[in-house]
């Protein structure tokens, strides 16, 4: 399994960086559109219950419509940015409060559902407004929220003793978290010290980076929520070893709003 998840982790990263760096705008972002918002709500309606294709199609073509309005109109980032954090912020209390045998979300199926176009659609949105920039800070936030899950992952192995959502899952500990976060740190500086930020700018930078590595944590447990409601153990099976397209972007559309956020501080968007 471990084997099988790092030939397509391998995979996946080459692809990813070969698109990032060498696809125009307009390609990236329309590639962008059909992974993240276009078989991501595939994945997301499966989930909250869509179990129809034509259901399925209908959410699809939903989200990927208001992607699209939204890209031709062509909005300040701000605004964007501020819905998202909304969003993960009502999210946050989602997940603090989550109880197993809650019938909470049985009773209220539309609000998974809406939260899809809330989470995809603005994060979509953001990532290719960041590229459209420079390709450097996709980059950036992709390798952040890669770097983070594989150190999360061993040293969660090597240390992991205190669970960190055990009603959520169960796999996740504090010690795995607080590898992610040490590994990350040094990436964090290390970019900063590349860049040309004051010492000041920098600071803030890994400041909104740590916390973008946090916000990541907490979108890998949203999708766990999302799972545990339907009773699955993935979102899909496109990815060998690693689940559908949800199981790879949960962490990052977490992160991306919280970044780009950190850049607005500093002056770069």
């Amino acid at each position: 399994m471990l084997k099988q998840r790092i030939i397509t982790g391998v995979i996946l990263a080459v692809f990813v960086s070969l698109a990032i760096f060498l696809l125009p705008n307009p390609l990236f972002d329309q590639l962008a559109l059909l992974l993240m918002v276009g078989i991501g709500t595939w994945e997301w309606a499966n989930l909250t219950g869509f179990t129809d294709k034509q259901r399925r199609i209908g959410a699809v073509i939903g989200s990927m419509f208001i992607a699209d309005l939204i890209y031709l109109i062509a909005p300040p980032l701000l605004p964007i940015l501020l819905l998202s954090l909304a969003t993960w912020g009502f999210i946050l209390y989602l997940l603090r409060s989550y109880q197993p045998d809650t019938t909470y979300y049985k009773t209220k199926p539309w609000l998974l559902r809406v939260l899809c176009a809330l989470v995809l659609v603005p994060a979509w949105y953001t990532l290719v407004y960041l590229h459209d920039l420079h390709y450097g800070y996709v980059f950036y936030v992709i390798s952040l929220v890669a770097f983070a899950d594989i150190a999360a992952y061993f040293s969660g192995k090597r240390f992991g003793k205190t669970k960190l959502a055990p009603s959520l899952s169960p796999g996740k500990t504090r010690e795995g978290a607080v590898g992610a976060l040490a590994v990350t740190l040094i990436w964090a500086c290390l970019c900063a010290l590349y860049t040309d930020l004051s010492f000041g700018s920098g600071l803030v930078f890994v400041f909104f980076s740590m916390l973008a590595v946090v916000m990541s944590i907490a979108g890998d447990l949203f999708e766990s929520l999302i799972k545990r409601q339907a009773g699955a153990k993935d979102s899909g099976t496109l990815l060998p070893g690693h689940g559908g397209i949800l199981d790879r972007i949960d962490s990052l559309v977490a992160a991306i709003p919280i970044l780009a956020l950190g850049l607005f501080v500093i002056g770069k968007l």
